[in-house]
């Protein structure tokens, strides 16, 4: 019984740990204008873009059913 609280306990702490430590060590956003904001920007703008499509699709297929 002891065993499975410790273990429960571990396994509780340890996903505390880990998302403080991610929290901590992610990338802030980088400032507007310079290469690596631009390298992003385009990245999001082609995956909006190809998920607008998608869902186009998908409503034309759904309307012709």
């Amino acid at each position: 019984m002891v065993n499975f609280i410790r273990s429960i306990a571990y396994s509780i702490v340890a996903v505390t740990v880990r998302k403080a430590w991610n929290w901590l060590t992610e990338d802030v956003d980088p400032i507007p204008g310079t290469k690596e904001f631009n390298q992003e920007y385009q990245s999001v703008k082609f995956k909006y873009q190809r998920m607008k499509k998608q869902k186009e699709k998908y409503e034309t297929y759904r309307k012709s059913r």
